[in-house]
């Protein structure tokens, strides 16, 4: 290597070559985390604003007369910490009546599925998640994926589910590192990383 004045980068200024691999394990499991937290932010904000109530009713064991109604409307996944201890520890009759229309139920089940059909099937060609870890879904040949793809890629994942997760362990032994939802949809999970650089020729 020629001599460099003291203090100065022997390697150069050097631009990185950005190149696409096939995505592994971690990045989709740090992915998912992602995802999964910008899931339950959104589903918070749909629980508050259309989330069924309950009204509940807590009855003395004893006389008629002792019967108690708790007229707050709470939300399911409050009701145990809206009930006072007091009628939880003294009170053996708990009748809650449910207010609801199935609107709620529904939305739970569509939410997840419009989130990564949408965004997978999209111009950005994957989830926020995804897209922070500079990562793409596509088709075998690198191409974007349509809606029909995109869903089969979708209810692939409880496929990988009831195999008790080994569906999505098949990252680290395929060829492609597809999922078992990868393989029945025929897409890949690409990412983008960079590729060090050196400046010098190594000696033979």
């Amino acid at each position: 290597m020629p001599d460099v004045p003291p203090l100065s980068d022997p390697f150069g200024s050097l631009h990185p070559r950005y190149v696409w691999v096939y995505a592994g394990f971690w990045f989709r499991t740090l992915a998912w985390l992602i995802d999964a937290f910008i899931l339950s932010v959104l589903g918070g904000i749909m629980r508050l604003a259309v989330s069924p109530s309950l009204t509940v009713t807590v009855t003395n064991s004893g006389s008629a007369a002792n019967k108690y109604e708790i007229s707050d409307i709470v939300r399911i996944s409050d009701v145990i910490s809206t009930v006072p201890a007091d009628y939880s520890y003294s009170y053996s009759g708990f009748h809650p009546t449910w207010h609801g229309n199935g609107l709620y139920e529904v939305l739970q089940l569509l939410l997840p599925a419009l989130y990564y059909i949408l965004f997978e099937s999209s111009r950005l060609q994957g989830t926020p998640g995804k897209r922070a870890c500079r990562m793409r879904v596509t088709d075998q040949h690198g191409q974007k994926i349509g809606l029909g793809r995109a869903t089969v890629r979708y209810f692939g994942h409880f496929l990988s589910i009831l195999t008790l997760g080994l569906g999505f362990l098949m990252v680290m032994w395929t060829r492609r590192k597809q999922a078992l939802h990868d393989l029945l949809a025929g897409t890949c999970v690409i990412r983008q990383q960079e590729e060090a650089l050196v400046s010098f020729t190594p000696p033979r």
